[in-house]
């Protein structure tokens, strides 16, 4: 049986999560997560990396597919983060929870002062009850040369040890780590890993449709964040009530203990 005991926790929220299947925001599933985080935020941080500014600037767009060029990523980006914090907001109030935006480029964690900083905010965010919300400056860090996070999944490995989480819970819109494709007859899921060795990284698959993590950036995050003490459990963000059944140690997802 799991024993999670989390007091500090880092949840990613992918793109294939957030959205649809043409990659427009899917709010019904949104409200679902924002009510569950508000359930299990009792006595515990909690710290959002969330996709999906592409997806809702694409929406607001009238954009049919993902644009491949990285000005328009920009351009989505820019229309849609301000969309995609907006439902949040509205989505928290609810419950009323603060919530705090934050927006990052790699040099700001990099960077000793300005990561001094972020620590220091983020702290006291976490302190007066306020669930910071996070994802990489898209507008202005999207690029084909020079440093970048590259996904959210390293993004969230990278915060996780740097705020010294406990957990790190990446939804995604597969059950979790299967021996081969999950769409493959025979194919099963991996419930526990004690130990991310070239096996296991070999059962990772190719990016996601909409996103740009897929499995394969999930357990190289993994790696990261498990070599620092958080365990990681990838689960299917639209499974009925995942966050709640994870920290109620159900055997949901893949677990990975460092």
């Amino acid at each position: 049986m799991r024993k999670i005991k989390s007091k500090r926790i880092v949840i990613k929220i992918g793109t294939n999560t957030l959205t649809n299947e043409k990659g427009m925001l899917d709010l019904k599933l949104i409200s679902s997560l924002v009510s569950q985080i508000a359930k299990i935020k009792s006595k515990r941080d909690i710290v959002i990396i969330t996709s999906g500014a592409i997806g809702a600037g694409m929406q607001e767009l009238k954009l049919k597919e993902r644009p491949k060029d990285v000005v328009m990523k920009q351009v989505c980006a820019a229309v849609g983060q301000n969309i995609l914090m907006s439902a949040y907001k509205s989505l928290f109030d609810k419950h009323k929870i603060k919530i705090a935006q934050i927006l990052l480029k790699y040099d700001d964690i990099a960077d000793k002062d300005t990561y001094k900083n972020l620590r220091n905010s983020m702290e006291k965010l976490l302190e007066l009850g306020v669930i910071p919300i996070i994802n990489e400056n898209d507008p202005i860090s999207i690029n084909e040369i020079g440093p970048s996070f590259g996904d959210n999944d390293n993004l969230s490995a990278l915060i996780a040890t740097k705020i010294k989480a406990d957990l790190l819970i990446a939804l995604t819109n597969v059950d979790g780590l299967y021996n081969k494709n999950p769409t493959e007859r025979g194919s099963l899921l991996i419930k526990e890993v004690k130990n991310i060795d070239k096996r296991i990284e070999s059962m990772a698959g190719k990016s996601a449709s909409l996103g740009i993590g897929g499995m394969k950036a999930k357990i190289e995050a993994a790696k990261k964040a498990t070599k620092e003490g958080v365990i990681v459990v990838i689960a299917n963000g639209r499974a009925q009530n995942v966050l709640i059944r994870i920290l109620n140690n159900e055997e949901i997802g893949t677990i990975i203990y460092g």
